[in-house]
């Protein structure tokens, strides 16, 4: 996320250490590291949420691991080579253990 205020205010940093997260921001004046997070949610969402109706919040969780699964199994990116994210993590992990 980004440095704005919203997410840099104590009630929401306290609301993530609540709920054991830990934040992530981007760096400071590289805006490009938070357009790459707001891509993809902006992906999941048009793959996974939008057209369609949810009967409870069980079904949008359901659909948005259902998106994540695929997407780090199957997509092919340019960004890694035309390698899916999985493919990519396995390639870099073999590379460091060798």
């Amino acid at each position: 996320m980004d440095h704005g205020s919203q997410y840099t205010s104590d009630d929401f940093r306290n609301q993530l250490k609540f709920w054991g997260v830990t934040a992530s921001y981007a760096f400071v004046a590289e805006p490009q590291t938070n357009g790459v997070a707001e891509r993809f949610n902006r992906t999941m969402k048009e793959q996974a949420i939008h057209g369609r109706i949810f009967r409870n919040v069980d079904e949008v969780r359901d659909a948005v691991v259902d998106f994540k699964d695929r997407y780090n199994r199957e997509w092919r990116l340019e960004k890694l080579g035309f390698m899916s994210p999985l493919e990519a993590r396995q390639a870099r992990m073999f590379k460091q253990a060798a």
